[in-house]
């Protein structure tokens, strides 16, 4: 399995938002959708990928930050 399908199987397991994602590599949604297709001729170059797993590891990083949260209260709001 390529390095590029498995981003794209992250990003679909996880319902990651893509718009986000290709605004935050300078990139149209339409041209990150087409690059991040498995189907798609068109690939990501390895700046491209590189930026785009940083990105990923950056919001990691953001969730380990939440470690200590309470998720039991954070259901009990979601549940309202």
């Amino acid at each position: 399995m390529t390095e590029a399908k498995k981003l794209w199987e992250i990003i679909e397991r996880w319902k990651v938002n893509r718009a986000l994602l290709a605004s935050k590599m300078h990139m149209p949604k339409g041209t990150f959708n087409n690059k991040l297709n498995p189907e798609h001729s068109s690939d990501f170059d390895d700046k491209e990928r590189n930026l785009l797993c940083q990105i990923l590891i950056e919001m990691r990083n953001d969730l380990e930050q939440v470690e200590g949260a309470d998720f039991n209260e954070a259901l009990k709001i979601l549940s309202k």
